[in-house]
C-alpha cells in the first residue's frame, strides 16, 4: 500500500523527530498565569498553601470543593466550618450567593480572597473594589509624571490593624500586585482587619448571621511567588482568623480552572501531544493526496435492521416499575429528558444555574418558575437513595407537562 511513498515516510519522521528533539531541548518558560489552583507550581498557582494547610488547621479535615457553591452546599446541613475561596475574581450566580450566606449565617466562616468582587455577591455585602494604581489623570505624553507614578506604585504595602497581629516591619509586595482595596463594604456589621500603605482598607471581618465572611483583596500574597517569600507570615496571621475546624478549598472558582469538554482536551493541553497530533493529522492529508489515484471498491448495499427499540423500552420499562425500582426508572427519565434539551434546546445541561434556567425559559415559551421547580425536584431527586411511586408519577408528571406547552 505504501510502495512509492517511502520517501514521504522518511522526510515527515524526520521533521517529527527533529521538532520532538527542538521542544523537548528548548528552555521552557516560565508561566505567570493567574491560576490559583492546588496543583498548579507555578508562580500564581496556591500548591504551597495547600501543603501546609494541616499545620495552619491541625486536625482538620480538608475537603476539595470542585462543584459550584449550590452543588456543595444545597440540603446539606453543614457546621462548624470553614470554606476557602482564592481567585482573581469572585463572581458567584444567585444560587452560589444564597448557598454560600446561608452557610455562614449557620455560624460557618468564609474566606474569600479576590482583586474584585461582582454580581449578586457583591451587591448582597455593598462590596466595590478599586485600585490605587489609576493612571487616568495623567495625560499620554507627560512621561515624567508617568515614570514617578509607576515607580511609586510599584509595591503594595500593607500591615495588620490588630496589635497582636501587626509586623514590625510593614508586608511589601511587588510581581503581580493589583494593588485592589475596598472603596465600599457593608460598615454596619464589618471589622477593618488590614489597611494598604495608603491608609485604604483590604481586609474585613463582616458578621452574617451566627457566622462570618472574611473579604480580602489580596489574592495574590496567597500564591507560590508571596507565600514562599519573607511574607509567607502574612498568610498564616490572615487566616488565624479562622478557628482550627474543618474546611473546604474552593477548586472550581479559579482563574486556571479552564476546563474543555472536547474528547481531545488530554493532548492540546499537553505541546508534545499536541504536535504530534498536528503532524499525524499532516501526514494523514499527504498521504490521502498521493494515495488519492486509489481505487473505492464497490460498497455493497445493507439492508438497515429493523428498529425494536419501542418494543425493548417497554419490556425493560414494565420490568423496572413491577420489580419497584423507582430511582432507576427516575434516573432514566432525567438521563433521556436531558438529552432532549441539550439536543433541543443546543445548551449544556451540567450546571442548573441562573443563564441556563433563562435560556431554557426562553427557547422553550414556558414559564421560568415552572422550569426552575422542574429541575430543582431534578437536583433533589438525583441526591436522593430511594423514590416512592408518588414522587416518580409527579416526575414523570412534569416531563409530559413541558413537553405539552414547549414551542419546540
Amino acid at each position: 500500500m505504501f510502495k512509492g511513498s517511502k520517501k514521504y515516510i522518511f522526510f515527515l519522521a524526520v521533521c517529527f523527530t527533529g521538532l520532538i528533539l527542538l521542544q523537548y531541548l528548548s528552555p521552557k518558560p516560565i508561566n505567570w498565569q493567574l491560576s490559583y489552583i492546588k496543583n498548579a507550581k507555578i508562580p500564581f498557582g496556591t500548591s504551597a498553601l495547600y501543603d501546609v494547610l494541616p499545620a495552619i488547621f491541625p486536625s482538620a479535615q480538608i475537603a476539595n470543593g470542585e462543584l459550584p457553591i449550590y452543588n456543595m452546599l444545597n440540603n446539606i446541613d453543614i457546621e462548624n466550618h470553614n470554606y476557602i475561596i482564592i481567585n482573581n475574581v469572585f463572581k458567584p450566580d444567585t444560587l452560589d450567593t444564597r448557598e454560600l450566606l446561608k452557610f455562614a449565617a449557620r455560624g460557618n466562616n468564609v474566606f474569600i480572597a479576590a482583586n474584585s468582587f461582582e454580581g449578586k455577591f457583591a451587591d448582597s455585602l455593598k462590596l466595590k473594589t478599586d485600585n490605587f494604581f489609576n493612571l487616568g489623570s495623567i495625560h499620554e505624553n507627560d512621561s515624567a509624571s508617568l515614570l514617578s507614578l509607576t515607580k511609586y506604585n510599584d509595591t503594595v504595602k500593607t500591615n495588620f490593624a490588630s496589635p497582636s497581629l501587626k509586623n514590625l516591619q510593614t508586608y511589601k509586595f511587588t510581581k503581580g500586585i493589583e494593588g485592589t482595596y475596598l472603596n465600599s463594604f457593608d460598615t454596619a456589621r464589618s471589622t477593618v482587619l488590614n489597611f494598604n500603605g495608603d491608609k485604604k482598607i483590604n481586609f474585613v471581618e463582616i458578621k452574617i448571621g451566627k457566622g462570618k465572611v472574611f473579604i480580602n483583596t489580596l489574592p495574590e500574597a496567597f500564591s507560590n511567588y508571596h507565600f514562599v517569600s519573607k511574607n509567607y507570615s502574612y498568610v498564616y496571621k490572615a487566616l488565624s482568623y479562622l478557628p482550627n475546624q474543618p474546611l473546604i478549598w474552593d477548586e472550581y472558582y479559579k482563574a486556571g480552572n479552564i476546563k474543555s469538554d472536547s474528547p481531545l482536551r488530554v493532548i492540546l493541553d499537553n505541546p508534545m501531544l499536541r504536535t504530534a497530533y498536528y503532524l499525524l493529522i499532516l501526514s494523514i492529508i499527504f498521504f490521502m493526496i498521493f494515495g488519492a489515484k486509489r481505487k473505492q471498491r464497490i460498497i455493497p448495499v445493507i439492508e438497515p435492521y429493523k428498529n425494536t427499540t419501542l418494543q425493548f423500552v417497554d419490556i425493560v420499562g414494565a420490568l423496572y416499575y413491577q420489580t419497584g425500582n423507582h430511582k432507576n426508572i427516575a434516573d432514566k427519565k432525567i438521563t433521556y429528558f436531558l438529552e432532549y434539551i441539550r439536543t433541543a434546546f443546543q445548551v449544556k445541561t451540567t450546571i442548573y444555574d441562573d443563564a441556563f434556567i433563562t435560556r431554557v425559559t426562553n427557547l422553550s415559551g414556558i414559564e421560568e418558575k415552572k422550569v426552575h421547580d422542574m429541575f430543582y425536584y431534578f437536583s433533589d431527586i438525583g441526591i436522593r437513595p430511594s423514590v416512592t411511586q408518588e414522587e416518580l408519577l409527579k416526575l414523570n408528571k412534569m416531563i409530559e407537562d413541558f413537553h405539552k406547552l414547549s414551542k419546540r
